[in-house]
C-alpha cells in the first residue's frame, strides 16, 4: 500500500514538472512573437533596427529604408541616438545613398508628398511633447537622381501637415489655447511666416478660427506675390 502511494506521488511530481517545462517554452515563444518581422521591426545584437522595403512606395526603384537606434535609453533630443539610412538595390546588392544621425523616440516614419512633385517624400518621428505633439524629419525624395534632401529646422514644425493646394505647411498644436502656424520650403530650409493663429478647442464648429485661417492664407499669398 506505501508503495503505491509513493508510485503515486513520484508520478504527479514528474507530470508537475513537464507542465512547468511546456509553461515556460510557450511563454518565451510567445516573447519572440514581440517583435515581428511582419512589422519590419527587429532586435539585432542589441540595437533596435527598423527595416522598411520601399517597393510600394516607389515602384521599380529598389529602395530599402533602414532606422538603427544604438542609445535607447537617450531620451535628450539634442543628443543624437539613431542612425537613418537609405539604400538601393542593384545587381541584387544595397548600396547606401544617403545617411543621417537623428534623434528618434518610436521609429514611426511616413510616406507623403511635401513639395508638390508628386513623389512622396520621407518623414521620421523625431519627438513628442506632453500633449503628443509630435515633431519629424523631413527628406525630399528624388526618384530621377536617386537622391534626398534633408530640410533643415523641419523638425521644429509640430504636428505639420502640408497643403498641397497653396503649397504650403501648416499644423494644428494642442496646448493650452490650440494654435496653428504657417510655413514654406524654400531651397533646403523651412521658412517660418510668423502668423500665429488661434483656436478655442471648447467649441465643436470654430467659426473665429476658419475666419483667421482664411485671412492668413490671404495675407500669406499677397505677401508672396509682392515678393515675386
Amino acid at each position: 500500500m506505501m508503495g503505491n502511494l509513493l508510485f503515486i506521488l513520484t508520478l504527479l511530481i514528474l507530470t508537475s514538472c513537464n507542465n512547468s517545462g511546456v509553461q515556460t517554452k510557450t511563454s518565451l515563444a510567445d516573447t519572440s512573437k514581440i517583435v515581428s518581422p511582419s512589422l519590419d521591426k527587429k532586435i539585432k545584437d542589441d540595437f533596435e533596427t527598423t527595416e522598411i522595403n520601399c517597393d510600394t512606395v516607389y515602384l521599380g526603384k529598389g529602395y530599402k529604408l533602414t532606422l538603427r537606434k544604438f542609445d535607447s535609453t537617450n531620451e535628450d533630443e539634442t543628443k543624437f541616438n539613431s542612425v537613418f539610412s537609405f539604400q538601393k538595390r542593384t545587381n541584387g546588392k544595397y548600396s547606401e545613398i544617403f545617411s543621417d544621425s537623428i534623434f528618434d523616440i518610436v521609429q514611426d516614419v511616413k510616406f507623403e508628398d511635401f513639395n508638390n512633385d508628386k513623389v512622396r517624400d520621407i518623414l521620421i518621428q523625431n519627438f513628442s511633447d506632453v500633449r503628443s505633439n509630435w515633431t519629424y524629419y523631413l527628406y525630399l525624395v528624388d526618384t530621377t537622381h536617386d537622391s534626398l534632401k534633408k530640410i533643415k529646422g523641419f523638425e521644429k514644425i509640430k504636428n505639420p501637415s502640408y497643403v498641397s493646394k497653396y503649397d504650403l505647411i501648416d499644423n494644428y498644436v494642442v496646448s493650452g489655447t490650440n494654435w496653428t502656424s504657417f510655413y514654406k520650403i524654400t531651397g533646403d530650409t523651412v521658412f517660418d511666416f510668423e502668423i500665429v493663429i488661434y483656436a478655442d478647442p471648447s467649441l465643436e464648429n470654430d467659426s473665429k478660427y476658419d475666419r483667421d485661417y482664411k485671412k492668413a492664407i490671404k495675407t500669406i499669398l499677397e505677401r508672396e506675390k509682392n515678393n515675386r
